[in-house]
Formats: C-alpha cells, structure tokens, sequence
C-alpha cells in the first residue's frame, strides 16, 4: 500500500515504474499504429492550439520527461487520453466542446493528472491484488467460486474508473 501523489490517497501498487514505462511503450507502438493515417500534421490549427495550452500547463504539471502529443482527426470521438511516458492524444472532436483553449486546458490537465498520479500502475497492480482476495475468499468462503465471480464483477469493472477520475476532479 501506498499513498498516491497529490491526493494522497491509500492505493494498491506492486508493479515497478519500469513495468509501467513498459505498458506506455507498448501502448504507444499500437496507438500509433491504430491511428497512424488519421494523426494530424504539426502545422495543423489543432496541433498548434493543443501545443500552445501545453506549454502553459507543462511547467507547473509535476510530469518528469519529455511530452510527446499528437491530435487524432476524428470529429466523432469526444476523448483525450494519455499514456505512461507522458505521452497524450486529443480527438479533434472534443476540440469544439472545449470553445477555448481555458476549456482544452481542463481537459488537458485532468489527463496529464493521470500521469502524475501513476494510475495505469495503480491499474496493472489490481489484477494481482485481486487474484490474492479472490484466492483468499475461495480458499476460506466459497468453494464454487460463485462469490469469486461477483466480487470480480463489481470489484474489477465497474469501481475503479471512476474511483481514479473523482480524485482527479
């Protein structure tokens, strides 16, 4: 158990940061292949309005490396994600639901929280934490392991997002 940055929050972690760098690594070869035709060129206004706001938000983040970030040519997806390696990507279609680059730096930011606060650390770690208490509570309660799948369900899927976004709000 450890406390998260910033918020201090109790958390579950017992994957390394160089497991965590590996993910983003991984992550980032399939995104980029994923969207590969679809990244938009660094002369492009969305390019250039996401780099401006990063510039204003970088200094003061808490994020250690480089940035890496790329702007995705697809009006239809309203995201922005990050991955480890302080690499983020923006959708063009959350663009217009930001209107200025104050609302972009919202969006921004809460992304570049997740980075700070290691959450797809804290996400690779749940799995095994998980696998312990299931173990434990088959071993101990329920040897047809329908408890086990219950717990899986509403331990695994439904909580954890939302847990993480609410400490980043």
């Amino acid at each position: 158990m450890e406390r998260a940055p910033v918020t201090g929050r109790w958390r579950f972690v017992c994957v390394s940061e160089e497991y965590e760098a590996e993910l983003g690594r991984t992550s980032y070869q399939h995104v980029m292949q994923d969207y590969h035709d679809q990244i938009l060129r660094p002369d492009d206004p969305r390019h250039k309005m996401v780099g401006r706001v990063l510039e204003r938000l970088l200094p003061n983040s808490g994020l250690k490396g480089d940035v890496e970030f790329h702007v995705i040519d697809d009006d239809e997806e309203l995201n922005a994600f990050v991955i480890p390696g302080n690499k983020i990507f923006v959708f063009s279609g959350i663009m217009p639901f930001c209107n200025n680059e104050d609302g972009l730096a919202s969006i921004l930011g809460h992304e570049i929280a997740h980075n700070v606060a290691h959450h797809a650390q804290e996400n690779a770690s749940l799995p095994y934490l998980m696998t312990l208490i299931l173990g434990l509570v088959t071993f101990f309660i329920d040897n047809s392991a329908q408890l086990t799948q219950i717990v899986l369900s509403y331990g695994l899927e439904l909580p954890n997002s939302r847990t993480q976004e609410v400490r980043q709000s």
